[in-house]
C-alpha cells in the first residue's frame, strides 16, 4: 500500500528513537504518516507480564503509546498524531445480506458437529470451504511472519521503512 509509511510487527524488535525519526522524516517529505501495528508489536515498550485464564500474554496498549509518544515528539514541530483502534472499526461495519448467510452456514454446521457428538471442535472457512477443526490445532501455534521472506520485504519496500524498522542489520 503507498498509505502505510510504518508497518510493526511482533518479530522485529524496534527502537522508539528509529520509528520517531521515521515519522519526522515521512511528515517532512509528505505531511502525514501511517503507522500500523500489529497485535502483539512493541511489547519492549508496554509489556504487562500477566497472563489471561487460558495462558495467553496480555498485551499492553501499544496503540496508546506510539500516540503519546509520537504526539510529544511532534508538538515542538506543531504536529501531532491520530489513534484510531481498529476494534471500533470492526464493529461499526454495517452488516450486509452475505453475514446473515455466513452465519447462518456456519451455526448449522456447528449444530450438526455437535449432533454428530463432536466436542472440543471448531467451525469455520478454510479456502472457502466450511470445515470442522479440533479447537487444539487451532490453539496450539501461533502465526508468526518470517522476516527474511518475500511477503515481508515486499511490505517493507512498499511502506519505505528503513532497515533498522524492518528487521534488516545496519549492515547490510
Amino acid at each position: 500500500s503507498d498509505i502505510v509509511d510504518l508497518c510493526l510487527i511482533p518479530e522485529v524488535e524496534v527502537k522508539l528513537e528509529d520509528i520517531l525519526e521515521h515519522v519526522g522524516k515521512t511528515v517532512e517529505r509528505k505531511g502525514f504518516c501511517v503507522i500500523a501495528v500489529a497485535e502483539g508489536a512493541g511489547q519492549s515498550f508496554v509489556a504487562t507480564g500477566k497472563r489471561d485464564a487460558t495462558g495467553h500474554t496480555i498485551y499492553g496498549d501499544i496503540g496508546t503509546f506510539l500516540r503519546d509518544k509520537v504526539n510529544e515528539y511532534m508538538k515542538p514541530k506543531g504536529g501531532r498524531s491520530f489513534y484510531i483502534d481498529p476494534s471500533y472499526i470492526i464493529r461499526s461495519a454495517p452488516v450486509r445480506p452475505i453475514d446473515h448467510t455466513f452465519c447462518s452456514r456456519l451455526s448449522i454446521d456447528a449444530v450438526h458437529a455437535a449432533m454428530r457428538g463432536y466436542t472440543g471442535v471448531c467451525v469455520g472457512p478454510v479456502h472457502d470451504i466450511v470445515v470442522i477443526l479440533p479447537s487444539k490445532l487451532i490453539a496450539s501455534g501461533k502465526k508468526t511472519v518470517n522476516t527474511k521472506r518475500s511477503a515481508w520485504q515486499t511490505c517493507v519496500q512498499a511502506c519505505g521503512m528503513p532497515h533498522q524498522l524492518a528487521g534488516y542489520s545496519a549492515a547490510r
